[in-house]
């Protein structure tokens, strides 16, 4: 690695700071306060999930060493009270000011130290319509640098808010105003890129609700409802200590034990009989990936990250990982008590109570239009040159891995269905696909792909794995970069890139990976290679281990940009990469700043 990449790798970690059945069982501890159901004795019999034992593979299983190291405050004398979320809309040429501060919340009967977008947890919904622009004018009054970025949005590369790349970290008590420009409709979000593991976990998180500017473009529903799923870790009535100089839970990820749904634990929503309701739904969690589900209440998939799916679906569950968003109808025909599941092999918990009742103003009836599967002709004629990519060579071929070689890691208690055992078994038997299906159907994989994923750490096994000895990597397997260090990945603006994932099975450690690729949008082309049979829109994906995925990406924004895992913990352990977007006279937006950033590039090297 160049002195020049070397520096450029070490700014951007500084500045960032350094399911199919049912979520873990509670146990006696007060920590956990969510119901869990275990169902019966034969279903959980049947879903147990398989102890692996990497001592038996020949891993070390040593005393975990205790962690040392100045953390960050979790005093709550003389922090305001967390205010509910406000609802703002936007015009375009409007300006408004987002403040991230601290301030103390209840959840449950515990009073936590978080961080808050305008004293609000979530921060404030921000509703605009498609194709306006607006100024953030943002302030930032916490006691360390932040930036925001606008996860989803395909904003100039200026406003990406990813330090010592686009701008400059924003220093406690400073501002910093970004323009965005709204391209697509759907729902984003927006969260620190410094320090994305403390900041999302403490509560800097907000939805973008962007209306489309076609007519029709969506349903006709009775409301539209935002849902942001996050999950916390509590120890001793607070938020798990966050340490200032290094990141831990780096091999698995940071899990919580209490689930947020806006921002409360006790989330729920009065529904009126007969009421077709349109979910957004964002994942804001560090680690986790939740499996769906609303019992008795039948479900219609309609959007993805950036847009409609070509087909709508109907569905009992669907899967949503760190940073993706989906978005979901809903029709409540009987009146009763009913709930937002997250399941998973042991065990399930409520996420929301939703009460439906008769109401003597009846709602408007759109139940016949939410009983039609649409097949939206305009997704479709967008995409239809894609498929001509599904047997093209990839341009890129991206590994997913991690090796822990010399490093002591007790893996008996992280917990997969399938055992690393069978993923790493080479013979004629062995699982070349996780999912069984002849096509593939996005958000709603098979028994197989679920019973692959880790889906908690209940013990907090992970706690002492810290960065930097953790090191997860992105390995470009034509040439043997890794991670910062490829810096060949070069692209013209407006070309369609196919990239190949694929999430090593023989990696030290096997765990699936949310890889998030800034200021562009994708379609997923196969998932090992069953050709996918519904594109719709994303900048998010989940690549599940043993996976092999074909991206398109359409490189329709220059800049220099983040392509990354999304569980926080894994960035900041080095599983990132840049790449570079440019126009036919080889210029990028941002190079300006890039040309003068080797002073900020320095300063966070101390």
């Amino acid at each position: 690695m160049s002195i020049t990449r070397l520096i450029s790798f070490i700014a951007i970690v500084l500045s960032l700071g350094l399911v199919y059945s049912n979520i873990t069982m509670a146990d006696d501890s007060p920590d956990h306060i969510h119901d869990q159901d275990m169902g019966n004795t034969e279903q959980s019999e049947t879903m147990d999930m398989t102890q692996h034992d990497h001592a038996a593979m020949g891993h070390a299983i040593p005393d975990a060493a205790p962690l040392s190291g100045a953390t960050f405050t979790s005093e709550t004398v003389g922090l305001p009270d967390a205010t509910p979320t406000d609802t703002v809309i936007l015009k375009d040429g409007d300006s408004y000011n987002i403040t991230a501060a601290y301030v103390k919340k209840q959840v449950g009967n515990r009073t936590l130290r978080m961080l808050a977008y305008n004293g609000s947890v979530p921060g404030p919904i921000i509703k605009a319509a498609q194709g306006s622009e607006v100024r953030i004018n943002f302030i930032n009054k916490t006691d360390i640098e932040q930036t925001i970025h606008s996860h989803g949005l395909r904003v100039d590369n200026r406003y990406d808010g990813v330090p010592g790349l686009t701008q400059d970290s924003v220093p406690p008590g400073d501002t910093f105003t970004y323009t965005l420009k709204f391209k697509d409709a759907g729902v984003f979000w927006y969260h620190p890129h410094t320090r994305d593991d403390y900041g999302q976990e403490m509560g800097l998180y907000g939805n973008y609700l962007i209306e489309p500017s076609e007519p029709g473009y969506w349903n006709l529903v009775n409301r539209e409802i935002p849902l942001v799923i996050d999950d916390i870790l509590i120890e001793d009535n607070q938020i798990a200590k966050f340490y200032k100089d290094f990141t831990n839970f780096a091999l698995l990820g940071r899990f919580g034990n209490e689930y947020l749904v806006n921002g409360q634990d006790d989330f729920a929503l009065q529904i009126k009989k007969g009421e077709v309701i349109r979910f957004f739904l964002t994942n804001v969690s560090n680690a986790r990936t939740y499996n769906l589900s609303l019992p008795n209440v039948q479900l219609k998939i309609v959007g993805a990250d950036l847009g409609k799916f070509e087909h709508e679906i109907f569905t009992e569950n669907f899967l949503i990982s760190p940073a993706e968003r989906i978005v979901v109808e809903a029709y409540f025909k009987n009146t009763g008590n009913y709930q937002l599941t997250h399941t998973q092999p042991d065990g399930r918990v409520t996420l929301t109570n939703i009460i439906v009742t008769d109401s003597e103003t009846k709602p408007t009836n759109y139940s016949n239009a939410f009983a039609v599967l649409r097949h939206n002709n305009d997704v479709v004629n967008e995409f239809k040159e894609f498929r001509n990519y599904l047997n093209f060579e990839p341009d890129k071929k991206l590994l997913l891995t991690i090796e822990l070689a010399g490093q002591n890691i007790d893996h008996s208690v992280h917990t997969h269905t399938h055992t690393e055992e069978e993923l790493h078994n080479h013979s004629e038997h062995a699982m070349n696909s996780v999912d069984d299906r002849s096509q593939y159907q996005p958000m709603t994989p098979t028994e197989a792909a679920l019973n692959t994923i880790q889906w908690s750490d209940p013990d907090q096994s992970d706690s002492s794995h810290r960065t930097p000895e953790i090191f997860w990597k992105l390995i470009d397997e034509d040439t043997g970069k890794t991670s910062m260090d490829i810096d060949d990945w070069v692209f013209n603006e407006g070309e369609l890139i196919k990239i190949r994932i694929t999430n090593d099975k023989n990696a030290d450690h096997i765990m699936q990976h949310p890889v998030h690729f800034h200021g562009q949008q994708f379609v997923v082309l196969t998932v090992d290679n069953l050709p996918n049979i519904n594109f719709a829109w994303k900048d998010t994906v989940l690549v599940y281990p043993g996976q092999t995925m074909d991206l398109l990406v359409k490189m329709s924004n220059t800049g220099e940009w983040m392509a990354h895992c999304h569980i926080s913990e894994h960035l900041h352990a080095g599983m990132m990469l840049k790449f570079r977007v440019e126009n036919e006279d080889g210029y990028a937006i941002g190079d300006d700043y890039r040309s003068n950033s080797q002073s900020e590039m320095s300063k966070n090297l101390h």
